[in-house]
């Protein structure tokens, strides 16, 4: 009797084994976003959002379309235009100056995203999004969104 119990366990393992490797190789092609994507001299235009970050567009490296997006954090809002930032600073952030109504305003922003999002559909939404939370740039440890 206990052999009959086993015998549809173990089909079930033998046949899923293969179903289950098969889904975990194709997981891992999904590897994270390209660091490159997202080069600071690609990005095509920024945009201050209501909850305090920085949505920041970029465009494919051989043509003019916007292909990737990035949320970034203000830290500091500037009227007018600051002064350069210290070299220890401008390690971590940057600075964007966008026109104000009444005069420029500079938006200083942690340089790494805090969601990197590709793949946008025609509404310029991302398909494929990552997050980090540490802000350390794209190192591998980001997690994957919706």
């Amino acid at each position: 009797m206990r052999v009959r119990r086993r015998a549809p366990f173990i089909c079930v393992v033998l046949v899923m084994w293969p179903v289950l490797g098969v889904a975990g190789w194709a997981w891992s092609c999904d590897a994270g976003p390209d660091r490159r994507a997202f080069d600071w001299r690609l990005a095509e235009w920024a945009e201050p959002m209501g909850n305090g970050l920085m949505l920041v567009a970029f465009r494919g490296s051989e043509g003019d379309a916007i292909t990737h997006v990035a949320y970034h954090r203000v830290v500091r809002v500037v009227a007018g235009v600051a002064p350069e930032l210290p070299d220890e600073e401008a390690a971590r952030f940057i600075q964007l100056v966008t026109e104000g109504d009444l005069e420029p305003l500079t938006y200083l922003v942690v340089r790494e995203a805090l969601t990197y999002g590709t793949d946008l559909d025609q509404q310029g939404l991302p398909r494929r999004s990552w997050g980090d939370p540490e802000e350390d740039g794209l190192n591998g440890n980001e997690r994957r969104g919706g």
